[in-house]
């Protein structure tokens, strides 16, 4: 009997798992992986800051975001144990604040164990190879002209279009029926107005993050942030990012010592003023947060560096306590799709089976992965929610083809 053909669009995260599973399933079903990147999972190498948090310890569905009871079905899947899917290709975990990474602290191992565990499964790499075309006819499926039983698609979001996700999947979905959301960056930096906070580049501050549009409070996130030339980073900031999507209008308030309250800080600066008097202000704030940024918060305050601590009023000083806990910024948007980790938005899920990754337009047709309407916070999420799905598909696929 002639082996079943299953076409596989995508070969990163989702993809690949996908392809793996479906071997699982039925070593027999003849699977083909097209990857229009030179090498499969790039982007997988540069997740973790190149360590790879493939997973969280705690998978709360407060942690992911999308259409709930889509997400719920997934996060309570048998393909839900990363850990030890993983486990089972040879890679022993390392855990740290929650975030769970390979025990090398390597991305790299991640990538060549699913590289390695596709090509035990022979499954057929057809690397350098966009997908330009897809149709069906019949029960037959056509990529590029080629006839398949089944395809699964795992092409990725727009984000960081240089490891592979450039949005190419999307119309590909779109001309046999699929509804695509709006898309935005996410997980990326948030651009600031003007050149004022430029001299704060490269500084990093422990602080609660609160992003707001016309006044409402979007979100709120405590971590450390980074300021970069033009945007503000870090894991708070990636978190809150995600919100902006057409927002207009919008401040970010830092409370830059979120530890401690405003009478203590109070209390501290017009202790200084007591005990000190000839000390410079900024000498005086270099020991409450970052001297660079004790120089921002007196520029907000308009008060003028080298200014004695003796001289500056109570209502003054309140102000400073006032801006270093609420210090804001005029926010202009996010980073752009190639700055950006995740894309935010995508196909449909009421269009897709959650139990199985079917598509509910066109029978024999699986999506899975960051193409899907679905994302996850700073952590492991987003990647869990990569393999998950893919696994979900792979394995679905497989069964479809034995029916």
């Amino acid at each position: 009997m002639k082996s079943k053909k299953l076409a596989v669009i995508g070969g990163g995260a989702s993809g690949l798992c996908a392809a793996i599973e479906a071997k699982y399933f039925d070593n027999s079903i003849n699977a083909t992986v097209f990857e229009r990147m030179p090498k499969a999972g790039k982007k997988i190498l540069v997740t973790g800051n190149g360590r790879c948090n493939f997973t969280n310890e705690n998978l709360s569905p407060s942690h992911f975001y999308g259409d709930s009871i889509f997400l719920r079905r997934i996060l309570t899947s048998a393909f839900a144990d990363t850990e030890n899917f993983f486990r089972s290709l040879g890679v022993l975990s390392f855990r740290e604040d929650g975030r769970i990474y390979p025990r090398s602290q390597q991305a790299s191992t991640i990538q060549q164990a699913l590289v390695d565990a596709v090509e035990a499964a022979d499954v057929k790499m057809r690397l350098e190879e966009p997908v330009t075309s897809l149709k069906k006819s019949g029960n037959i499926f056509f990529i590029n002209g080629e006839c398949f039983d089944c395809v699964i698609v795992a092409g990725g979001g727009r984000a960081s279009p240089v490891h592979g996700s450039d949005g190419s999947a999307y119309p590909l979905l779109e001309s046999i029926g699929h509804t695509k959301t709006n898309l935005y960056p996410a997980l990326c930096g948030l651009t600031y107005k003007g050149k004022k906070l430029n001299m704060l580049k490269g500084v990093r501050a422990e602080c609660k993050a609160t992003l707001s549009a016309d006044g409402k409070n979007l979100g709120e996130e405590t971590g450390e942030i980074q300021f970069t030339e033009k945007a503000i980073s870090g894991i708070p900031i990636m978190n809150l990012s995600h919100l902006v999507k057409k927002n207009k209008q919008l401040s970010l308030t830092l409370d830059l010592c979120a530890d401690i309250s405003y009478s203590e800080l109070l209390e501290h600066l017009e202790g200084a003023r007591g005990s000190t008097p000839e000390k410079e202000l900024e000498s005086v704030l270099s020991g409450v947060i970052n001297t660079k940024l004790g120089f921002a918060v007196l520029n907000a305050a308009e008060i003028k560096a080298h200014t004695p601590i003796k001289v500056v009023t109570r209502s003054r000083i309140k102000k400073l306590c006032d801006i270093l806990k609420g210090f804001e910024i005029e926010i202009t948007g996010t980073r752009d799709f190639n700055n950006a980790q995740i894309t935010c938005g995508g196909i449909k899920t009421d269009e897709i089976c959650a139990e199985t990754m079917m598509s509910k337009i066109t029978e024999g047709l699986f999506i899975c992965g960051e193409i899907l309407d679905i994302h996850g916070d700073c952590g492991g999420y987003n990647l869990h929610l990569a393999w998950t799905t893919g696994r979900i598909a792979g394995c679905s696929a497989a069964q479809y083809l034995n029916k």
